[in-house]
């Protein structure tokens, strides 16, 4: 609009000063009139002017010229896109190679099935993030408690071994706690009615030695039963225990004519006494919370790396390609082919290094990336385990959505909001077609694996083929969300482009126009002569 307004000011300009010109002249005395006409033409001035003599000017509009403009404008702001698509591409299929397909798996082989940090619903499927978190009966029964006491490991001393004395009668006799029955002392042993091992998966991970030992002391959870039935239950689920068959069929609750009565009171008064002692709900924040972050120091760094590093591999390949290119254009540089690669290779690391400020982005948003998407990831694995290759596709999904939030929040101050809710879409959508390559890869692998002499280049020909396949169905999801233009950013585009290179030939021909004006007054000027001076 500015510029419209200030072409309408110089021509109203213009006007102004052809009016101020006088329009009549004094009699111009004859001796100079003579002098001129015997001067001659200037052929190369007029020339030079190129003025028609034609003056009449049609202001009438023909509605085919104007449409076929119109297309002809069109057309040309469609193929300046696809050409920018076309390079996009480029750039994106090295991207794509060198980032999560390359330097990406590189990082997947530290991935975890489960993630980082172990989480209750992973213990109970037996995944363990550390090999520290996983179950071992000694820490509960040869640690001390918070009073100081064991449960087995100290002798007569251990609390497993007084629980025994505390309920053998004068006749050191005792009651089966799961049969009723009266029996021999020395025939049983105390049994941990919820078994340690299922203590330890519903969170007792969690916890230190010392809160181990005090579960497995705690006499509320201990119960006398007969040793064959006990080795018999070792860890199974009570309830199930009772009806497992042996070879003949018997269920176990008839092989030891067990009380289901008593053995159901009890799995209840056990179930209790471990939600006693099992981390409440804040110390299982705290646990995730902490953990988490931990981790999430490491994956961001990992995934910073990936992101940094990979954008200065683009760059060198990039520019590789841009010098390889000029070589078979034009030649060599200096007298040898040592001086030349050695130039071009001066050049190739002087514009990489001048990308530093992209690196510092690159591992900002990889860093950020990566720590959030640990988070996200624990809290995945508190309702399903994850594979290895979904802690990826996590990472991967959250460094796009992370990319669109950012230019959401941030957007360029040129761009509107229409057309920032419209990159964003093709930002998220490419987050979607880098996940479906991450679940494609495996497919691709094992289908070069398949080929003998490929194996032992297989990583590098599977991050090729599908970087390259990633990055080509991310232009054409790209394409497709610019053909639907569903916010109509692109009709705007258009209409913004038409405009502007019609203002751009307005302004030409006004330049033209104001050109031929001052060499006219130019021409007046010099010829002014002719006119009688004032006394």
């Amino acid at each position: 609009m500015s510029g419209r307004i200030d072409r309408f000011k110089k021509r109203k300009e213009l006007i102004k000063k052809n009016q101020s010109l006088p329009f009549v002249r004094g009699v111009t005395d004859q001796e100079l009139v003579d002098k001129l006409l015997r001067q001659g033409i200037d052929s190369d001035r007029v020339t030079s002017l190129c003025y028609s003599t034609d003056l009449n000017v049609s202001v009438e509009v023909n509605a085919e010229h104007v449409e076929t403009l119109l297309s002809e404008l069109r057309a040309s702001f469609h193929k300046d896109r696809l050409e920018q698509l076309i390079d996009e591409t480029k750039r994106g299929v090295i991207l794509s190679i060198a980032g999560p397909f390359g330097l990406g798996k590189i990082i997947s082989a530290y991935d975890k099935t489960g993630g980082n940090v172990t989480t209750i619903n992973n213990a109970n499927n037996g995944v363990y993030a550390k090999d520290e978190d996983r179950y071992r009966r000694e820490d509960y029964t040869h640690s001390k408690n918070s009073e100081g006491k064991q449960f087995a490991n100290a002798g007569k001393n251990s609390s497993g071994s007084i629980y025994t004395r505390s309920q053998m009668d004068e006749n050191d006799m005792v009651q089966d706690a799961y049969t009723g029955k009266m029996t021999k002392a020395d025939t049983t042993s105390p049994d941990h009615i919820e078994s340690l091992s299922q203590h330890h998966k519903n969170g007792g991970f969690m916890q230190k030695s010392e809160q181990k030992a005090d579960f497995a002391t705690d006499e509320d959870n201990l119960a006398l039963t007969d040793r064959s039935i006990n080795q018999s239950m070792r860890d199974f689920d009570k309830e199930k225990w009772m009806s497992k068959k042996d070879k003949s069929g018997a269920e176990n609750k008839d092989r030891f004519d067990i009380d289901e009565k008593k053995l159901k009171d009890k799995i209840q008064q056990g179930k209790e006494t471990s939600a006693r002692h099992l981390p409440s709900d804040t110390d299982k924040a705290k646990y995730y919370l902490k953990n988490s972050a931990t981790t999430g120091l490491s994956e961001g760094a990992k995934m910073g790396a990936q992101q940094g590093f990979g954008y200065l591999l683009v760059e060198f390949f990039s520019s590789a390609i841009v010098e390889i290119k000029d070589a078979y254009n034009n030649g060599l540089e200096g007298d040898s082919l040592y001086k030349d690669i050695k130039s071009r290779l001066i050049r190739i690391g002087r514009n990489v290094a001048d990308k530093w400020k992209g690196v510092v982005e690159g591992f900002s948003a990889g860093f950020i990336s990566g720590f959030i998407s640990n988070l996200i990831t624990t809290l995945v694995n508190m309702f399903v385990t994850t594979a290895k290759r979904f802690v990826r596709m996590i990472r991967e999904g959250v460094f796009s959505l992370l990319k669109a939030l950012k230019l959401i929040l941030f957007p360029p101050a040129d761009m509107s909001f229409a057309e920032t809710m419209h990159e964003a879409m093709k930002l998220i959508a490419a987050g979607g077609v880098v996940i479906a390559g991450v679940a494609l890869e495996e497919v691709i692998e094992k289908l070069i694996l398949g080929v003998p002499f490929l194996v032992p280049f297989a990583p590098v020909v599977t991050a090729v083929i599908v970087g390259s396949l990633t990055a080509i169905a991310m232009s054409l999801v790209a394409y497709l969300i610019d053909k639907m233009d569903i916010l109509c950013v692109i009709k705007a585009q258009e209409t913004k482009f038409i405009l502007e290179n019609l203002d751009k030939d307005i302004d030409e021909k006004l330049k033209r126009c104001e050109r031929i004006s001052e060499e006219v007054d130019e021409f007046l000027s010099e010829s002014s002569f002719l006119l009688p001076q004032s006394s």
